[in-house]
């Protein structure tokens, strides 16, 4: 009798562990944080790594945006080799790993249909052949309303809030609650508690970042709690969180991120930075080791997408702690290694 499981054999598993040690560049970022400068001359260490092929040519000055370019579209292509070998409930997490980029894209394309601007190159962009990506941009070209163009994208949550509250300030935040609830069905579709710290520290991560912008902005009760509605959490505590951003309680916010984190105000991070690197730094020990802890899993895949964007925002924040002189304590504290 032959038994069948939705599990992984050992040459499947072995072939997971191979692309993540090889496409993983920890190293490199580790070396080139031990050269950093605290100048505009860090950016030229990072043809030193992986990230070199999708720079510009050697001589051409390098800026923040080339790195974040280059970062993200290494990270997509990372992210592809998963594809195809990502079957059953998996697809979950490989769609909200994905989203990332392509909300970054559609975000852009949004914006500058909100202020009037002609719609971003494909250069500009990190994925213009996404298919959503491209549905997004023809939208901009014949006028269409921002939210008609994240909706184009399939990003309808975010569609919907924009729709009820046309303004600058909360697309972000619309962009940022599509990504934490395409989170949220990843975390329910995964199978392992490993699974779930990961992708749930994603999760939180978005509502962080929602309920900090949600609570400085100027804007109504009606549109807060239209907001809000979608605001699902992991770990953090929803209610208290919704509780200070209605009452515009900005320090009611840093201090549940604070304690979340575990820690106290630190020199030269904001609560919510300080929130965010914590949960980066236990998931890149999470993702490290969750092929060990579940050999039978597909939350594995879980595991390797989340140190490939890991990778990528640290390549981001370094960069742009070079170019704008940060001294090494601040970027260290940002990093996730």
């Amino acid at each position: 009798m032959r038994l069948s499981y939705e599990g992984l054999g050992a040459e499947y598993l072995y072939s997971k562990a191979m692309v993540g040690k090889t496409l993983s560049y920890e190293d490199d970022l580790r070396a080139l944080l031990a050269q950093y400068t605290g100048d505009e001359a860090t950016l030229e260490l990072f043809r030193a790594t992986k990230l070199a092929r999708y720079l510009p040519p050697a001589g051409e000055r390098l800026e923040p945006g080339a790195v974040e370019r280059a970062a993200l579209r290494y990270y997509m292509d990372a992210l592809e080799t998963l594809r195809g070998r990502t079957p059953g409930y998996s697809e979950a997490v490989y769609h909200a790993y994905r989203l990332v980029v392509v909300a970054r894209d559609v975000e852009l394309i949004a914006r500058r249909r909100l202020q009037g601007e002609a719609p971003p190159s494909p250069g500009e962009l990190i994925h213009p052949e996404a298919p959503e990506t491209a549905a997004a941009r023809r939208q901009a070209e014949e006028g269409a309303d921002p939210a008609a163009v994240l909706a184009a994208a399939g990003m309808s949550e975010a569609a919907k809030l924009l729709q009820r509250a046309r303004d600058a300030k909360l697309l972000s935040v619309a962009v940022e609650l599509e990504l934490l609830q395409a989170f949220n069905r990843a975390r329910r579709a995964v199978r392992t508690e490993a699974g779930r710290e990961i992708v749930g520290a994603r999760q939180d991560i978005y509502a962080a970042r929602a309920a900090a912008t949600l609570v400085a902005a100027s804007i109504d009760k009606s549109t807060v709690s239209l907001y809000t509605s979608v605001l699902d959490t992991y770990k953090l505590p929803r209610r208290k969180l919704i509780d200070a951003i209605e009452a515009s309680d900005a320090e009611s916010v840093e201090n549940i991120l604070l304690e979340a984190a575990g820690t106290g105000p630190s020199e030269g991070l904001s609560a919510l930075e300080a929130f965010i690197a914590s949960r980066r730094r236990e998931n890149r020990a999470s993702a490290k080791t969750i092929f060990i802890r579940e050999p039978l899993s597909l939350d594995v895949v879980a595991g390797f997408a989340e140190l490939f964007l890991l990778d990528a925002e640290d390549a981001i924040a370094i960069a742009l702690a070079g170019y704008s002189r940060q001294p090494k304590s601040i970027v260290t504290g940002l990093l996730s290694f």
